[in-house]
């Protein structure tokens, strides 16, 4: 009985130390752009794997390939300076059956309070170069990136009631 109380408390302990630091690892630097090549470094990511870098609601995120998925990271700024902060896993999309694309899409709360949807997707058809989002008020085109056929879309309103479509040419 007492072994197991000590286990127990010992887990809940590190969870909370590891908790804790997670917040406190971001290395702050003096700009946006030096924060950008010490988080590729981190992730050991080379400069040419940035498929874009977007601001969206005052915020600035990092789209990057690694290792056949897709990255996104968020630039904190604060007084400290600027830090670089991947806050979800890197996404990747397996394929059953002959799909052309698919999609998937996940919720970021940036250190300063703001709630964004990320629209992730891969295309399979090498044809395909834009992508149609339709359901955030406006139609937008969506630019196809890199080898692997990656597009995104940063937006406000929940993922599910996004409509995306290639565009044939």
């Amino acid at each position: 009985m007492g072994k197991s109380i000590y286990v127990v408390i010992s887990l809940c302990l590190m969870a909370f130390v590891v908790g804790c630091n997670q917040k406190s690892a971001i290395e702050w630097h003096d700009s946006k752009e030096v924060a950008i090549e010490s988080g590729l470094k981190q992730e050991e990511a080379e400069r040419e794997s940035i498929l874009s870098i977007e601001e969206f609601e005052g915020e600035t995120f990092v789209f990057y390939e690694y290792m056949g998925g897709l990255g996104v990271a968020n630039i904190v700024e604060s007084e400290k300076g600027y830090g670089w902060k991947r806050s979800q896993p890197y996404n990747d999309f397996e394929v059953d059956g002959e799909l052309t694309y698919s999609t998937s899409g996940f919720d970021i709360v940036t250190e300063t309070g703001v709630a964004v949807s990320v629209l992730i997707g891969k295309t399979f058809d090498s044809s395909i170069q834009e992508m149609k989002l339709l359901g955030d008020g406006t139609e937008r085109k969506l630019k196809v990136y890199g080898e692997n056929g990656f597009f995104y879309a940063l937006h406000k309103i929940p993922s599910d009631t996004i409509v995306v479509s290639p565009i044939i040419n």
